[in-house]
């Protein structure tokens, strides 16, 4: 598999946990009530951050 593969599938792993959890506490909560933010470390270079974004996008939590 590949990178992009796989980091999308853990990025969307943790959404839908999220996801769970908050309709677990919040009855009615609507996904569109969050936003979500993914943070890499500084010292990545420009490639390594837009890996990871391309990643989010992949499972439709980044920005339009």
């Amino acid at each position: 598999m590949s990178a992009m593969t796989i980091f999308s599938m853990a990025i969307n792993y943790l959404r839908e946990h999220l996801i769970r959890a908050l309709n677990d506490a919040f009855p009615g909560f609507e996904e569109g009530d969050v936003m979500f933010v993914i943070t890499v470390p500084a010292i990545w270079n420009d490639g390594a951050k837009q890996f990871m974004r391309e990643a989010a996008f992949a499972v439709r939590i980044g920005r339009d």
